[in-house]
């Protein structure tokens, strides 16, 4: 026989020294007026009488208002935009609303965020996330509002939350063991990493440990803080010492790629003749110039297909059964290794 006391949301309210409407609050993810100190509080009373809500508690929400929230970190680049055409696309004609909020890429704007689309009762959360520790997404799991991470990777994201993300590391390894085999011996890659889950972190991993592997020399560039002067400093120096290898230079991301084609302007480099050059992309432009840049191809918008897709599939009680959706990345050739 089972003697397991049952703990009650008034024992949780009792302990926590709040009322039963705030810590239902809580659950329901309706934080806006909830100081930080008292939602510590409450989830830490859960935590230590080990509660779990009730049928009853869960059912509190109100019915389905057809509403999707869409966080994305950066508005003004060109692959969130394009994310969101992607779940877009899939959402508005199976007759739901789209909310799209801007987290600039900072933890505490896109808390603010998910606080104001669960206070919409939003019926599922699609987020490009600005911070690294699930445990600050627990008020969506507590909402019980079904939950999709695009793009970026977030530490010990359980399995009842969707991740849909490019092949990134694959990818990098894979460029790697390209250039070596081409007979470069020197690879420079440029970054910046404004935030602690970007989908450039995996990829200077693989570029790294492939790097180490193969023997080749690597020199990494993070432009957070950097003109395009300095770039053009630290690619001259670069030139300088590297001697007889073959030096190729690698862009993690679009916008990156334009300003490493400013700098080598400014330094008169042409591609391959002086370095050879490939970029992460996300969308063709790139083939148009000069002769044509060498580009891996990322896929936004198949990404926001496909965790839209896998969102609905959540709200409908049909989870996929892998959580983990990796879209694969696409080998552009040109004239520029």
């Amino acid at each position: 026989m089972n003697s397991r006391k049952t703990i009650t949301i008034k024992e949780v309210a009792k302990v926590a020294g709040v009322s039963v409407t705030t810590v239902s609050r809580y659950l329901n993810g309706n934080l806006g007026k909830m100081s930080v100190a008292t939602q510590q509080k409450i989830q830490q009373v859960i935590r230590d009488l080990n509660y779990r809500p009730s049928a009853a508690a869960k059912s509190m929400r109100s019915d389905s208002t057809h509403i999707i929230g869409v966080i994305v970190g950066d508005i003004s680049n060109v692959f969130a935009s394009m994310l969101f055409t992607g779940m877009y696309k899939t959402l508005q004609p199976r007759n739901y609303s789209v909310m799209l909020l801007n987290a600039d890429n900072d933890a505490d704007a896109e808390r603010e965020c998910v606080e104001k689309l669960l206070q919409q009762n939003v019926d599922g959360l699609i987020i490009q996330p600005s911070r690294g520790n699930f445990e600050d997404y627990y008020p969506i799991v507590n909402a019980h509002t079904p939950l999709a991470f695009v793009d970026r990777y977030v530490d010990a994201t359980p399995s009842s939350v969707i991740h849909v993300t490019s092949d990134n590391y694959e990818a990098s390894r894979r460029m790697c063991e390209e250039l070596a085999g081409k007979g470069y011996r020197h690879i420079v890659v440029v970054s910046t990493t404004t935030v602690g889950t970007s989908a450039q972190i995996p990829r200077i991993h693989a570029i790294t440990e492939t790097a180490r592997r193969l023997g080749l020399r690597l020199s990494v560039l993070d432009l957070a803080g950097g003109d395009d002067a300095w770039l053009a400093d630290a690619l001259r120096a670069i030139r300088t010492t590297s001697g007889e290898d073959r030096t190729a230079v690698v862009s993690l991301m679009g916008p990156l790629l334009l300003r490493v084609l400013a700098a080598s302007r400014m330094l008169g480099l042409e591609f391959p003749r002086d370095m050879g050059l490939l970029s992460f992309d996300d969308w063709e432009w790139g083939e148009y110039v000069g002769q044509g840049i060498d580009l891996i191809l990322q896929d936004p918008e198949t990404i926001g297909r496909r965790a839209g897709e896998a969102l609905l599939a959540m709200i409908r009680k049909q989870p996929p059964d892998d959580n983990e959706i990796v879209v694969p990345t696409k080998r552009i050739p040109g004239r520029s290794l």
